[in-house]
């Protein structure tokens, strides 16, 4: 509004000018009046940009908010699965030591424990923000590389968690399956064929069943710690700060 007030005023400049026919004063106000349009021209690209950052940052804000939101339910159920896995791994193990004495005192806790080999942990996550970020091409508004390489390693973890948990699924369906089929009697449960279930092979199961499961419980806490390092990241851009600045 004061550029335009200040042309105006020009104008009425270069007009009075004009009709005195003072041809240096003229050259004078053409170029104060150049200079003038240039240098509104350059405070409109600045306020432009500004503005810009401005709505550039709202966006990263509102993104880093959806982060910790997903992460945030993503790590309630992390820590779920790894109660669940440690449960079922406790009794395994204590399965294991049972069959490696010959304990045959134990059958109906033997039975039961077997028949919850088809059980187990399941965290599955085929894609988290970082790769709906990468996808949309709106990874360019994050500015913090730490937060994109903390994602990066999350996203890594998650593909690794996958690939155990198909590993694991098979080894029940192909292996477990079918040797708890020839031992247990399903209901009522009871053992019927000890010499299977004392069997090396059948210890063999059980024992694929606990490095699984020991696999995922250290992939499961490396997430945890993947997920609270980059929350840390999130939590500093989130700053007080830097909120009232975008309201």
């Amino acid at each position: 509004m004061i550029i335009v007030d200040m042309l105006k005023f020009l104008r009425k400049i270069r007009k009075k000018l004009l009709n005195e026919g003072s041809l240096k004063r003229y050259l004078l106000y053409a170029v104060g009046e150049i200079i003038l349009v240039v240098v509104g021209i350059l405070i409109a690209l600045q306020l432009n940009n500004w503005n810009q950052k401005r709505l550039n940052k709202k966006l990263e804000i509102q993104y880093y908010l959806n982060m910790k939101d997903q992460m945030n339910k993503d790590l309630n159920t992390i820590y779920n699965e790894i109660n669940y896995n440690q449960i079922l791994l406790n009794q395994f193990s204590y399965a294991k030591s049972l069959l490696m004495q010959k304990d045959v005192s134990k059958m109906d806790t033997l039975g039961k424990i077997v028949l919850r080999m088809i059980d187990y942990a399941d965290f599955r996550r085929k894609s988290n923000v970082y790769l709906t970020l990468v996808n949309s091409g709106e990874i360019k508004y994050i500015n913090n590389y730490k937060i994109i390489e903390g994602l990066q390693s999350l996203e890594e973890n998650y593909s690794y968690i996958n690939r155990i948990e198909d590993t694991h699924l098979k080894a029940i369906l192909f292996q477990v399956v079918p040797e708890i089929k020839q031992v247990i009697k399903i209901n009522p449960i009871k053992v019927e064929n000890i010499k299977i279930l004392f069997s090396y092979h059948f210890q063999n199961g059980i024992d694929l069943l606990i490095h699984l499961m020991e696999e995922k419980k250290e992939a499961y806490n490396k997430a945890i710690k993947e997920i609270s390092l980059v929350t840390v990241f999130i939590d500093q851009e989130l700053g007080l700060d830097n909120i009232n600045k975008l309201k």
